[in-house]
């Protein structure tokens, strides 16, 4: 039961036009199921890059709140909602023509990566270039995650045997382990990851020839305001100059 006083304090507090503390942006994403940039913590809930940049965004920015990155979507549902606007914003995109067509980049990297190929540790193939590959035919099939940049760069490059049937990172080295293909591509920092994680320094190893740096970006959905992305914007800003973006790059490997 309330009191009185009580009653009467809530009474006032809504006359007064006084409301309890509430977030001014509340910004919905998700997480891909792609470590480092999200991973589930032994407690259950979610860590990695990413997260750790938001709420960096946060701790710096009380207004800015993310809401529902402790939970996994599949890469391409993830892709579709935010451009249908069922979700607000997704951190950890490369950035592509078309993709630019669909959301709003924020014009700050998050951290850089490159393309690499990972093979069976016992497979002795030496490589320089996509040429390397094209010339072993059904020998060079290579291997990637479905609806990813690096899916896209590898069919723009023509002339190989491609499969992306693999829906996750992980998912991709077990095809690799099982024969499913010679090649795994994507980008080192997934790859290091997952073989750290799982412990496949013994079975997998990654080839030493970089394919493509580039950088991973936070996109938000086409009709998000201007006044939105600009104080995102602002506080990645605050954040790179004061060095917590450099301690978030070094806790995963990140400085080169």
């Amino acid at each position: 039961m309330f009191s009185k006083n009580m009653t009467l304090g809530i009474i006032i507090l809504i006359l007064t036009g006084i409301s309890f503390p509430s977030f001014a942006i509340e910004l919905k994403t998700a997480a891909q199921e792609s470590a480092p940039k999200y991973f589930k913590l032994e407690d259950n809930t979610m860590g990695g890059i990413c997260v750790d940049i938001m709420r960096a965004i946060e701790s710096v920015e009380p207004e800015i709140q993310f809401n529902g990155y402790q939970k996994f979507l599949p890469f391409k549902r993830l892709q579709n909602y935010l451009e249908d606007g069922r979700l607000d914003v997704f951190f950890g995109f490369k950035e592509t023509v078309k993709r630019k067509e669909k959301y709003s980049f924020l014009d700050i990297p998050l951290y850089q990566i490159n393309y690499v190929v990972a093979v069976r540790i016992d497979d002795k193939v030496k490589m320089n270039s996509f040429d390397d590959v094209r010339s072993l035919g059904e020998k060079g099939r290579m291997l990637t995650v479905f609806g990813t940049a690096a899916s896209i760069f590898l069919h723009k490059e023509g002339g190989l045997l491609i499969e992306d049937s693999s829906e996750s990172p992980t998912k991709l080295l077990k095809m690799l382990m099982f024969g499913r293909g010679r090649f795994a591509f994507y980008h080192d920092l997934g790859l290091q990851s997952i073989i750290k994680n799982e412990t496949l320094e013994k079975k997998i190893k990654i080839l030493p020839v970089s394919f493509l740096t580039y950088y991973h970006y936070a996109a938000f959905k086409k009709n998000t305001p201007r006044e939105t992305i600009d104080k995102v914007r602002t506080t990645l800003e605050k954040l790179k100059d004061n060095g917590e973006l450099a301690k978030i790059h070094s806790k995963y490997n990140l400085l080169k």
